[in-house]
């Protein structure tokens, strides 16, 4: 084999190197859960190795959900056990909290009532005189990581009597009370790169590659009570699907 075939052969297996000794030095608590890894320049000079090689390495880390980059602010080890059994999208619950590789710790809401348009109108999939238009930015540790647009009739907030002078009401209703009054929903995944003028008011990364989830939210009498847009970037987005042969389940 010629010298340059194993030098080429080498270099790339010096990135599963470095992973394996992150790997490690993670699972010894040398970095415990919510700890932030030294910067790239200074973490790469400890394993002796190129920022490309360290980079290759953290994205294998942030594929097994043992390591969550955030913009701006460098990389930590994530706080939550990534064999943990966690309900998957088979089940009913909000899509940004179900697929954001990472942990929200704030979510910023703003909303305004006007006339539906008539795209509106299709996806509400009923003619309402007024809808709340409510945006969602969900934020990490401070930065803006994915965005949720929504449409609400006005008929919902009468019935669940959602009181518009709290702007607090409207957040709990679309991030809890929705999924608990919804009797189905649909979910239609895509790709998109209108996520960042889509959000407007924060950038949601550096990238323009987003991973859109279109929402709609029905209740018992297959009406819609929420339609939804929501927007997460594709590096922080992973989703879990559970499944089940149904083998050796008993009638009820």
């Amino acid at each position: 084999m010629e010298q340059d075939e194993v030098s080429e052969k080498v270099r790339k297996l010096k990135h599963v190197k470095v992973y394996n000794r992150l790997y490690s030095m993670i699972q010894d608590g040398v970095y415990p859960p919510g700890s932030q890894l030294p910067s790239e320049p200074d973490l790469a000079q400890q394993m002796d190795v190129s920022r490309m090689t360290l980079r290759r390495a953290l994205a294998l880390l942030q594929e097994d959900d043992l390591v969550i980059n955030i913009r701006g602010k460098g990389n930590f080890i994530n706080e939550t056990d990534p064999d943990a059994a966690l309900p998957g999208m088979e089940t009913i619950q909000h899509p940004v909290l179900g697929t954001f590789a990472g942990t929200i710790s704030d979510t910023e809401l703003e909303f305004r009532i006007e006339p539906p348009t008539e795209p509106i109108i299709q996806c509400l999939k009923r003619r309402t005189p007024v809808v709340v238009i409510a945006d969602r930015w969900y934020k990490q540790v401070g930065k803006a990581c994915a965005y949720s647009l929504s449409f609400v009739p006005v008929e919902v907030i009468s019935e669940k009597q959602i009181d518009l002078t709290s702007k607090e009401d409207l957040f709990q209703y679309l991030e809890h009370g929705s999924y608990q009054d919804v009797s189905r929903s649909t979910c239609q995944f895509s790709y998109t790169t209108t996520g960042n003028f889509t959000a407007a008011k924060y950038l949601l990364s550096q990238h323009p590659s987003f991973i859109l989830i279109q929402e709609t939210l029905y209740d018992e009498n297959h009406r819609v009570l929420v339609s939804s847009k929501h927007y997460i970037p594709v590096e922080l987005f992973k989703m879990q699907v559970n499944s089940n042969t149904g083998h050796g389940l008993k009638d009820e």
